[in-house]
């Protein structure tokens, strides 16, 4: 904690800043950096949002896995972003890269990575008419492999395709 952590002046902030922080947490839920920077907009000190941050993590009212998870699970369920851009989206949060990976792995079990496979295949941007000439195909399998997919969910698919 900060050396003034026992002044009234620091107290005050403290409690201001936490009330602030829990709002935020009760609306939805926050990862520690983006938090963090919700704070820094809102002006309090450095010192006693580091200090905050800490003790909400130590209440688990914080928690970055858990924050990546239900990001991914929502993101997974609704969206067509691809695994890389999700591993880039959390890394861009400001989550550990440690974190990110667990949570990737966890999410994205093959029903999961198949959903997105397909909504990528349906945003390329190829011919409208499902024209499935070898062309075509080389040109999904390789956006597919650049999106992050894995080469099993990729080969089965384009088994479809054909």
């Amino acid at each position: 904690m900060a050396e003034d952590a026992a002044s009234p002046e620091y107290t005050a902030e403290y409690k201001k800043a936490e009330q602030a922080a829990l709002r935020l947490i009760t609306r939805a839920e926050q990862c520690s950096r983006v938090l963090s920077n919700k704070l820094e907009k809102k002006k309090f000190n450095p010192h006693i949002i580091k200090d905050l941050i800490e003790n909400l993590e130590e209440l688990d009212l914080v928690n970055d896995l858990r924050y990546a998870q239900l990001w991914l699970k929502s993101k997974i369920t609704n969206g067509n972003k691809a695994p890389r851009m999700l591993n880039m989206l959390l890394l861009a949060k400001g989550l550990d890269r440690e974190i990110v990976k667990t949570a990737l792995d966890a999410a994205l079990t093959p029903e999961a990575e198949t959903a997105l496979l397909r909504r990528c295949i349906a945003k390329f941007d190829h011919d409208k008419n499902k024209n499935t000439n070898k062309n075509t195909k080389t040109a999904i399998r390789s956006f597919l492999k650049m999106q992050g997919f894995s080469a099993d969910t990729i080969n089965l698919h384009m088994e479809e395709l054909e």
